[in-house]
C-alpha cells in the first residue's frame, strides 16, 4: 500500500512537471544583454582599457569599482567630471530600473 502511494505521488509530480514544461514551450529563454556603462557613455577603447569597470566586467555596477562610490579615488573619466556617481545619468537610470 505504501509503495502504491509513493508511485502515485511520483506520477503526480511527473505529470505536474510535464504540464509546467508544456505551458512554457513557446517561452523564449534567450539571455537579454543589458547595456553596460561604457556603451551608454560611448567610451573609446583607450578609456575602456584603463577603466576598472570594464576590466572587471562591472558595467552594470561601475560606481562600485571605478566611481565615486567605490571607496577609492574615482578612475572613470566621466566620474572625474562630476561630484558623485549619484549625479550620473547611467547610475540614475539603473537605480530607477529604466535600463
Amino acid at each position: 500500500m505504501l509503495k502504491d502511494k509513493k508511485n502515485q505521488i511520483t506520477t503526480e509530480a511527473a505529470e505536474a512537471f510535464d504540464a509546467f514544461i508544456k505551458s512554457f514551450k513557446e517561452f523564449e529563454t534567450t539571455k537579454i544583454e543589458r547595456i553596460k556603462c561604457w556603451e551608454f557613455m560611448n567610451c573609446n577603447q583607450a578609456q575602456c582599457r584603463i577603466c576598472p569597470a570594464y576590466t572587471k566586467s562591472a558595467g552594470r555596477r561601475c560606481w562600485l569599482v571605478a566611481g565615486t562610490l567605490s571607496g577609492t579615488k574615482p578612475e572613470c573619466t566621466h566620474c572625474k567630471m562630476i561630484a558623485s556617481c549619484k549625479e550620473c545619468e547611467f547610475y540614475q537610470k539603473i537605480k530607477k530600473g529604466e535600463i
